[in-house]
């Protein structure tokens, strides 16, 4: 029952601050897992460092924020396979419109595309992430969880070691608005 003390509770916590609390570890875990794995993979030519700028939108408000993030773009598997899983932790901010509240992420995004060596990629995943708001006006104290669902396309520009990317996210922060994230940058591979 939420909100009541349970064996598996901490004393004095909740059921959903357990939970809240089990999610972070988790986050942070399988964040430095894939940084972990960055040395090992960026051998074989299959890591990139990936650079994007953020547009987020409310669904129901219409609000806008602006910002932008970094991570790395990690394939757990061969790209001549024939569908290519990626894990990719990363961190963004971004600040509303208007002196809005500010956000910042810690998310691993977990995306599929087909294998090969096309120009054009399209590739769908999924994101989990620690979200906290900031500023004079922030939405809520603390880390909330936050999951999304994503698509998108990557471009390979002539012979370089740069890709763009386009992609759209769909997802909130628990007890938050739904957003569309439109997401655009560069993949560099190392």
């Amino acid at each position: 029952m939420i909100g009541r003390t349970s064996n598996f509770c901490l004393r004095g916590e909740t059921m959903s601050a357990t939970v809240r609390r089990a999610t972070r570890q988790y986050l942070v875990t399988l964040f430095a897992l894939a940084l972990l794995s960055v040395p090992r993979v960026a051998t074989s030519q299959q890591a990139q460092l990936d650079l994007h700028g953020d547009l987020v939108v409310g669904t129901s408000t219409h609000n806008k924020s602006w910002g932008g993030g970094v991570g790395a773009q990690i394939a757990l598997n061969s790209s001549s396979s024939p569908v290519v899983v990626s894990v990719s932790p990363s961190v963004d901010y971004v600040k509303q419109q208007n002196d809005g509240p500010s956000q910042t992420s810690l998310s691993a995004d977990v995306d599929v595309q087909p294998g090969g060596s096309s120009t054009v990629t399209p590739y769908a995943g999924v994101s989990a992430g620690a979200n906290w708001s900031g500023g004079s006006n922030k939405q809520w104290t603390g880390s909330e969880l936050g999951l999304e669902m994503l698509a998108g396309a990557q471009v390979k520009l002539g012979g370089s070691k740069v890709t763009a990317k386009a992609e759209e996210r769909f997802g909130y922060v628990k007890d938050q608005e739904h957003t569309l994230t439109t997401r655009l940058g560069v993949l560099l591979s190392f």
